[in-house]
């Protein structure tokens, strides 16, 4: 699709314009907090404190500093500087977190196997689509077995696409199926989102990683963007939430949450 913003900086530009209400409009979200106690229970189960954790798209710094607060020695980074001074603003007196300003395709400022765990979480992969590139970077940092968190967009969310589908936009309903990406827009600053499918995960990763457990997030049950949804049929949400706990790691039906939650362990020498 011709115009589409590719370059590092349209995505840097645009959460900077988003920073500084980011934590009102996302992090008081009752479904994003739910998706992050999954993502916490999954590192707490692969590594304990005082184990090195790097967050490489950190945002406003909320995971690394649940994790430093949990004992964890946590480092955020992220390509966007205004969230960054956000994070270092909410850390402050906090021993534990560290934030940088840095792209997940240059970790150069990190030594090498220096941490037992990295994670992407929310969709930051989907800023990119050199996924090699990113592989290096992680796999260079990590410890050998260390681990690999990501919670990215696929190809097809069935929530989304009934959802654009039942008021007749066709087109929005399968916008993560176009190849070159799709334009998203904060604000008025635009960027380019791709949307990874386990199978090209799985084959640019296999080099360094094993995948060693995958499953999807919001199948049935409303995701964080649904939220009105979710206030308005609280029961029904919940008992959608609990079809998706027991199905999220059936084949097919796995890959076709608005998220999906991959762990790669890094292959030894």
């Amino acid at each position: 699709m011709p115009g589409l913003a590719k370059r590092p900086s349209d995505v840097a530009s645009a959460f900077d314009s988003i920073a500084e209400q980011y934590d009102l409009t996302f992090e008081a979200n009752a479904i994003t907090q739910r998706l992050r106690q999954k993502v916490y229970s999954i590192i707490e189960s692969l590594v304990h404190p005082p184990a090195r954790i790097l967050d490489i798209n950190c945002g406003t710094g909320t995971d690394a500093l649940y994790l430093a607060k949990r004992g964890f020695l946590a480092v955020g980074v992220d390509i966007s500087e205004k969230m960054i001074a956000e994070a270092r603003r909410k850390s402050k007196g906090l021993t534990k977190a560290e934030f940088v300003v840095s792209s997940f395709d240059s970790l150069d400022h990190f030594a090498n196997n220096e941490f037992d765990l990295v994670l992407s979480n929310f969709g930051g992969l989907n800023c990119t689509k050199d996924l090699r590139t990113v592989r290096n970077q992680v796999a260079n940092r990590l410890k050998p077995n260390g681990y690999f968190v990501a919670v990215v967009m696929p190809p097809f969310s069935l929530w989304e696409t009934v959802a654009f589908a039942a008021r007749g936009r066709f087109k929005e309903a399968f916008r993560r199926t176009q190849a070159l990406g799709t334009e998203t827009r904060f604000n008025s600053q635009a960027f380019t989102v791709y949307y990874h499918s386990l199978g090209r995960i799985t084959q640019e990763f296999a080099d360094d990683f094993r995948v060693t457990q995958f499953f999807g997030l919001n199948i049935f049950s409303p995701p964080p963007h649904a939220m009105k949804f979710a206030a308005r049929f609280p029961n029904l949400t919940s008992w959608l939430e609990t079809i998706d706990d027991a199905l999220c790691r059936l084949p097919i039906l796995r890959s076709m949450g608005d998220h999906c939650l991959l762990i790669l362990q890094k292959r030894t020498a």
